[in-house]
């Protein structure tokens, strides 16, 4: 048997730096506690843990770019939390100390890891949300606009 599942490989070097995000515009005022999220493990990469940051944007790029940083989790995942045999798939979460997301601002949500040494034949990957994608905003789940799927990403918390 064989399975399929679309994502996005970490580069050497892409885990410390804010090169892949996810871009998110709550549609109302929140109170982000945690965020949840899927990792994809190509054999058994090298990493010490993940955590994940909320960066404001740059509205006055011309794409999306991460710009301040806002907030950090106050948890990271351990490797061995993560991978406990080579190649899966596995839900993550992160929590945050009670995040102030204003309705209808963008922020970027970035993955953050230390220790990740990428091979051609082992790495880590983020999730991608196709076939049905979370935040469909602007977005049609097709085979042609799979390589600019969003990351999938499920915001936790409350109305502010």
């Amino acid at each position: 048997m064989t399975w399929r599942i679309w994502c996005r490989p970490w580069d050497s070097g892409q885990l410390a730096n804010t090169d892949i995000f996810q871009p998110v515009t709550p549609k109302k005022n929140i109170i982000l506690i945690g965020c949840r999220t899927w990792i994809v493990a190509i054999s058994d990469p090298t990493f010490t843990d993940l955590n994940m940051k909320i960066y404001s944007n740059d509205d006055n790029a011309a794409v999306d770019t991460p710009l301040e940083l806002l907030a950090t989790s106050t948890n990271s995942q351990a490797k061995a939390d993560i991978i406990t045999l080579d190649h899966g798939v596995k839900e993550i979460y992160f929590n945050f100390d009670n995040v102030s997301l204003q309705e209808n601002t963008k922020y970027n949500f970035v993955m953050n890891g230390t220790g990740y040494v990428p091979t051609s034949s082992s790495f880590l990957c983020w999730r991608k949300a196709y076939p049905d994608p979370v935040y469909t905003a602007g977005y049609t789940p097709t085979k042609e606009s799979l390589g600019v799927a969003p990351y999938e990403i499920y915001l936790i918390g409350g109305d502010l």
